[in-house]
């Protein structure tokens, strides 16, 4: 059964264990909706270290919700 509390929270959980930088990357260009070069910029790295972060920060998120369900 589908309950949106308990996944909502499974989801905040699996956000919360990332690295801070993941964490941070994930939440400008999802949350707020920059652009990865944007993102960059905010935060003082390349566009390809911006990428990487997104990249690693989103398959750290997949494997734990994966773990997690």
């Amino acid at each position: 059964m589908f309950t949106p509390s308990i996944n909502l929270d499974r989801a905040a959980d699996a956000i919360e264990s990332l690295s801070p930088e993941h964490r941070q990357s994930i939440h400008l260009a999802y949350y707020a909706g920059f652009s990865n070069e944007q993102v960059a910029g905010l935060l003082g790295v390349t566009v390809e270290v911006a990428d990487a972060r997104l990249h690693d920060g989103l398959v750290s998120l997949r494997e734990v919700l994966r773990i997690a369900a």
